[in-house]
């Protein structure tokens, strides 16, 4: 009851974001116009608070709240509007134009006089000057090494979800359309927040999370941050992505976009599915798969005699074939919406929603191959696989504001599915035989994730502190339902028999499995800020704490099928056939439970941080942001009957950032700090569990630890004009018993698990630049920006004195050389943007060997993507993408001549396929 009490839950939060989407359509259009804005610090980029905001020859006005953000309503016209505050020069804006039903945005930049005698100055200035000073503010101005994106620069791309977005960050670039990968460093390095709190993982199984699930209409900013901060989470050493969601829309705005598209490897060809259940198309099981509320459990059906358990295995689905259709074509929409409620100088109100839907259907063929030593084949596989995933996300955002606070509801919720039918055809090959198989396997993940916050943002005039809180809970769940494995082989070449043994069973050859995974988070997070002066210059002090509280609930089963005496001629029944209901029976096929202790767990983790930070101006070139953050973990995991295991450390993080302003344009950076990666619950946990892809089982390591990383940077940055820059760095990283993926085999199969090694170190020079050719005097040209990143990465592991496998060679997952290129094109007048983007990262290692096994080398696999968005009419747009457009083929293989690169005629093939271009069309429309 407990878990269709949590399901009913969490789809009636859907339904409430359905209402609220639907109430905010029908708000109306207001009438009139007005002016919104922000107003921010020229030296430091900070949000200015109590900023008057007058209209020159009127009464009318406003005041910047705590996000410095003001409002003016204004009927239609051209205006020019007056910006003070005091120590601050006034700034005179001209030439603000308000159209009816409308929103003017004015950003505004406010310097102080340079003179502390000035009593007033006023600085002259236009509309579109000042709005590209304020973008060139925002991308100078952080403490840290980061790349930002703005509202502004979202709302000129045609980018529809926050993947898209990323995908245009210097740096960064997007593995299967949603992990991000910074700096080479993949998933395991890297951290999200969203409005200040921890995202959960979207993947239970991996330290990952999918950043399609966010419409890019509804960020107001992201930052990336490359080096750390006292004030930022701890665990990352690739990249830290903060994602800022927008509280009240400039307009009452509702966005509908509809697309379809297809692959060229799935388009026409035979695609397997097999009988499911009704709500499978919203990526979630109807109970179809569920186990019988009248199933014994595992103690029980192990007492049972034969000719009960073949009773209870007809209590089970018996849909074990894959049916052959034609493939369907992917689908997708979002709706977004916004609203406003009455906004004055004082208090306001008003919400953004979103829903959206995503399904694509893929068919792809993988080469799998295992070696022994001398090369010589240990299998050898062909899968055919077919797979539907689904993506089903909603948020709700609710702020309200009032005098100098603002307090903000958001909301989050995905559901994730995976829908998969392998055919595998091959061989299993030993010193004796070549046996060739046929086997299958049905299934069916649904990941569902519920993130809820609720936030508060304060000013006090009095002593000028800004009190910013966060109290957050995030509920994940993961099913896998019904997981069915059958296996047939031929040891002739012409009959196949169904690999059912008899006596004890195999789960992997004949069996299904279940596991459910529930997963609490609760946090919560508060700091103050307090900013004085001291020596003429801005100062700033903030402290502030962080706690997080998980809780796991992790419960796997593993049936198996037994064949009895009178069952020889059963096996060699087809899979839609043999394992019918009626051919259960005691001497026939009946039920093993090998569910063992380690297959269930409950796992706990608390995180404790607290930090000081300064944040020191010393003169008009020097910004200092120093201090440290104490993080205290600890991760309890259990098993019935099975030792504890635990792991706990307290962490000083200390962390220095220098920023030298050479000239108005023009930034020199020298970053330090330490961070931390630690174990995931999956990491850790004895649970073992086949892997039908890799044919191999995954277990964790109850004895892995933390890892702690140095980081230093150096940057030079110029700044030439908004939307422009040019960076050289250089970064080096030391790695404390960095945890990596490991695999060795037995009896002629692989195993993969984990391990820390003792160091690592990883060193590396970045060139980053976004350039327009308005320079070059050309109609066309002058529409073109062209942008890059480029890396070169060296890094090292070591091991211990005597570890068994010691030998020189890169960290798992780190690349050589990552490059990220593209070209935009921007005629907003003929509504067309378009966009071409290039990404390669260079040849890595995908799992570490041993002194027996090799490491396995993921090959360099170019991609290509190219978009183009055209309007077609008022308010509505028409997008084409082609994504991953060169099609090259992906290939893991063991080196073998060691070259350092693939040599199809020398080197062993572990895997090789092709994912095929992903073509789309898609269709928007702005109410």
């Amino acid at each position: 009851m407990r878990h269709k009490s949590k399901h009913v839950k969490r789809n009636i939060i859907v339904v409430q974001v359905l209402a609220l989407l639907l109430l905010c359509m029908g708000v109306s259009a207001q009438t009139g116009g007005r002016v919104t804005g922000k107003v921010t610090d020229k030296r430091t980029g900070e949000a200015l608070i109590g900023v008057t905001v007058l209209v020159q020859g009127t009464s009318l006005g406003g005041v910047t709240d705590v996000e410095g953000r003001y409002t003016i309503n204004l009927t239609p016209g051209t205006y020019t509007l007056l910006y003070k505050l005091m120590s601050y020069q006034t700034k005179s804006i001209a030439d603000v134009v308000v159209k009816n039903g409308a929103a003017a945005n004015q950003d505004v930049v406010l310097d102080e006089p340079k003179s502390q005698d000035l009593k007033e100055f006023v600085v002259q200035g236009s509309a579109r000057t000042e709005t590209l000073n304020a973008l060139l503010t925002l991308q100078k101005n952080t403490n840290t090494v980061a790349q930002v994106v703005s509202a502004e620069s979202i709302k000129k791309s045609p980018d529809r979800n926050t993947s898209e977005v990323l995908k245009r960050v210097s740096g960064a670039s997007m593995q299967d359309g949603k992990f991000l990968v910074v700096r080479g460093l993949a998933d395991r390095y890297n951290q999200a927040t969203i409005n200040g709190a921890l995202l959960p993982s979207t993947e239970p199984d991996r330290k990952t999370f999918a950043f399609d699930i966010f419409p890019s209409s509804i960020i107001d900013n992201i930052v990336i941050n490359k080096a750390a901060t006292p004030e930022m989470p701890g665990e990352f050493a690739g990249g830290l992505v903060q994602i800022n969601t927008k509280d009240v829309p400039d307009d009452n705005f509702v966005n509908f976009t509809i697309g379809s598209g297809f692959n060229t490897k799935t388009i026409g060809k035979d695609f397997h599915t097999y009988k499911g259940g009704g709500l499978d198309i919203f990526g979630l099981d109807d109970g179809t798969r569920k186990l019988n509320t009248a199933f014994p459990s595992t103690a029980d059906l192990r007492s049972y005699t034969a000719a009960a358990r073949a009773e209870f295995g007809q209590y089970l689905n018996d849909t074990w074939s894959a049916n052959s259709k034609n493939a369907p074509m992917n689908t997708n929409f979002q709706v977004s919406a916004g609203f406003r409620g009455k906004q004055s100088s004082s208090k306001g109100f008003g919400g953004v929603f979103s829903i959206s839907y995503n399904k694509q259907n893929r068919l792809i063929d993988i080469n799998r191959n295992l070696y022994e030593l001398d090369g010589s084949p240990r299998f050898e596989y062909n899968d055919l696989v077919s797979t539907q995933n689904t993506l089903l996300g909603g948020i709700a955002n609710l702020t309200y504001r009032i005098g100098k606070s603002k307090f903000s509801w958001k909301n989050s919720y995905s559901i994730n599915s995976n829908d998969q039918t392998t055919l595998r055809n091959g061989a299993d090959i030993d010193a004796d035989a070549r046996n060739l198989i046929r086997s299958q396997e049905l299934a069916f993940t649904s990941n569902r994730l519920y993130n809820s916050q609720l936030i508060g943002d304060h000013f006090l005039r009095a002593g000028n502190y800004r009190i910013r809180w966060n109290a957050n809970v995030a509920l994940l769940n993961q099913d896998v339902p019904d997981l069915r494995r059958l296996k047939y082989s031929s040891v002739n070449g012409s009959e196949f028999f169904a690999n059912i043994p008899a006596n004890t069973g195999s789960p992997r050859n004949a069996g299904r499995f279940y596991s459910n995974l529930d997963e609490n988070t609760f946090g919560g997070s508060a700091d103050i800020a307090k900013t004085f002066k001291m020596g003429g210059n801005q100062q700033q002090i903030k402290v502030g704490g962080l706690f997080q509280r998980k809780d796991r609930i992790f419960r796997a089963r593993a049936l198996a099928i037994i064949r009895g005496s009178a069952a020889d001629n059963l096996v060699f029944l087809s899979p839609d056939k043999i394992l019918a209901k009626e051919n259960y029976g005691a001497d026939k096929f009946y039920l093993d439970d090998l569910t063992s202790n380690s297959d269930s767990y409950n796992a706990y983790s608390n995180l404790g941080a607290g930090f000081l930070q300064f944040d020191n101006q010393i003169g008009e070139k020097i910004r200092l942001v120093w201090g440290a953050r104490v993080e205290y973990f600890l991760q309890n995991l259990q098993s019935p009957n099975l030792p504890i295991v635990e792991n706990s450390s307290t962490d000083v993080l200390p962390s220095l950032n220098f920023t030298y302003l050479l000239n108005s344009k023009t930034n020199i950076r020298v970053s330090a700090s330490q961070t931390v990666a630690r174990p995931e619950f999956r990491e850790i946990s004895p649970f073992s569990f086949y892997d039908f892809e890799r044919n191999g089982l995954v277990f964790g390591r109850t004895d892995l630890t933390r890892s702690k990383i140095t980081n230093v940077d150096a940057r030079y940055e110029i700044y030439p004009k908004a939307g422009e820059v040019l960076t050289l760095g250089v970064f080096y990283k030391y790695f404390d018993t960095p945890i990596e993926t490991n695999y060795e085999t037995q009896q002629g199969a692989p195993f993969f698990s984990y391990q820390n090694a003792k160091s690592a170190t990883s060193l590396g020079i970045e060139l980053d630049f976004r350039k327009n050719l308005g320079f070059i005097k050309s109609g066309f040209l002058e529409r073109l920006t062209v942008f890059s990143n480029a890396a070169l990465i060296k890094s090292e592991v070591k091991f211990p004195a005597g570890f068994v496998g010691t030998r020189n060679r890169p960290m798992q997952g780190q690349s050589p050389y990552v490059v990220n290129a593209g070209i935009q094109f921007d005629a907003p007048e003929a509504g067309t943007n378009a966009s071409v983007l290039f990404n390669v990262i260079g040849k890595r290692i995908a799992q570490v060997g041993n002194a027996d096994f090799p490491d396995v080398w993921e090959n360099p696999r170019p991609l290509l993507d190219f978009q183009i968005t055209q309007r077609i009419f008022k308010n509505a747009d028409l997008k084409l993408t082609a994504s991953d457009i060169l099609s090259s083929k992906g290939i893991y293989y063991w080196e073998r001549n060691g070259d350092k690169k693939y040599d199809a005629s020398k080197d062993l093939v572990i895997n090789k396929f092709n994912f095929g271009t992903n073509l789309g069309v898609s269709f928007s429309y702005k109410f």
